[in-house]
């Protein structure tokens, strides 16, 4: 079977979430003997992916196809969507669309030339070019990467008639479902959790350390992951515990957001003790040394670095009011939930670093729940759902 995956957006250098999944996806089934072809769109032709993709994938650069005209996005469209972004989210992924807009002829021609037999949407603009620029009558299944109510928020109308066109519509958590119900008349959604390659290791939590370690993974934004409030609730206890440590890994590219939450570090005097690590291709040296994992977002589909941190037997402390990781994080199971805010998020991390026992109890319960989204199980529901699809 040929399976196209489709996520039209920059792709070259890029550490994102998505682009993670994406190029997980191309090598699992790659790896279980489909013919992938993997496109995504960026203007760059300089430079290697972020997240490696193995050469048995055909990886196209949809803006930059060999034979065709080289796509060039309008600056003029670019710089309107960004002026009118803070006023209206749905006129500003209009904008964007028309930006993909250029590339229909490319995609319509490229479809026709490797004709796959499903193709997976990555991004709502890009099942809106299939489904509705191109019109394609190939099978597309659309994946939703987040909660409903945050990505169907300042969704255009045509969108979201673009995205009723799906063959199937795959969301994270089982709750998403009935949640994306709220904003459209759909009834073909498929369960499939994201894929996580389980750490091979098991974070010693309980030891008496020198150094303990919090840690946070996850690029580096306010709006959606929100370190902020983590350094602020280490702030409350950095003087009586001395002998703790936040670590927070992820994608710098929001310079403005670094740039506070360095000064923030700085005017709390917590330089010595709270470190901003950029990225790293492997977390395991990280998952070894971790006592708690924190994860204080907004929002979440599903939290990839979560999932590995329990798969190493770390505990984790979130919010109650975060899609995902209240499914995923149980309240004095495997982890803490608390209310939003730094003084709770500080009060729950201090149950925590107070009490070995506790996080050795919660990491065993969080390592074994882990299983449950070991990439096996998850690569052998997309299997189902591509034959599900394509003989239909």
């Amino acid at each position: 079977m040929k399976v196209m995956l489709a996520d039209f957006h920059k792709f070259i250098g890029y550490s994102g979430g998505i682009e993670n999944v994406f190029a997980k996806m191309a090598s699992a089934l790659s790896e279980r003997g489909y013919d992938v072809i993997a496109v995504f769109a960026d203007e760059k032709t300089a430079g290697e992916p972020f997240f490696a993709v193995p050469k048995s994938v055909k990886l196209l650069n949809l803006y930059h196809l060999p034979g065709e005209k080289a796509v060039k996005p309008s600056g003029l469209t670019k710089a309107l969507r960004e002026v009118i972004r803070p006023f209206s989210r749905a006129a500003a992924r209009n904008q964007n669309y028309r930006l993909l807009y250029q590339a229909k002829t490319q995609l319509s021609r490229l479809l026709e030339k490797e004709k796959p037999d499903v193709i997976v949407s990555f991004r709502e603009p890009t099942g809106r070019l299939l489904l509705d620029g191109v019109g394609t009558k190939i099978p597309v299944i659309s994946m939703l990467h987040s909660s409903p109510d945050e990505i169907f928020y300042g969704m255009p109308e045509a969108e979201k008639c673009a995205l009723a066109k799906s063959a199937r519509i795959q969301v994270l958590m089982p709750s998403f479902v009935e949640s994306a119900k709220k904003y459209i008349e759909y009834n073909r959604f498929a369960v499939i959790p994201n894929a996580v390659n389980l750490p091979k290791v098991t974070a010693d939590v309980g030891a008496d350390k020198e150094t303990h370690i919090i840690t946070c993974v996850g690029r580096l934004t306010g709006r959606t992951k929100r370190q902020h409030l983590l350094i602020e609730a280490f702030s409350k206890l950095a003087k009586d515990f001395p002998d703790w440590q936040v670590e927070l890994w992820g994608d710098m590219y929001d310079k403005p957001y670094v740039a506070a939450l360095k000064a923030q570090v700085k005017k709390e005097h917590l330089e010595d003790c709270v470190h901003l690590c950029g990225t790293t291709k492997d977390l395991i040296p990280v998952w070894e040394k971790t006592d708690i994992f924190a994860f204080p977002s907004h929002h979440e589909g599903f939290g990839i670095a979560l999932v590995e941190a329990m798969g190493a037997g770390i505990p984790a402390i979130g919010y109650k009011s975060c899609d995902a990781v209240n499914e995923l994080i149980q309240d004095g199971k495997n982890g803490i939930l608390v209310e939003d805010g730094a003084a709770a998020l500080a009060e729950g991390l201090r149950n925590l670093m107070l009490s070995p026992k506790l996080r050795l109890e919660y990491g065993k319960v969080a390592q074994n729940q882990s299983q449950l989204y070991e990439a096996k199980t998850v690569w052998e529901k997309w299997q189902r759902l591509f034959n599900e699809t394509a003989l239909n």
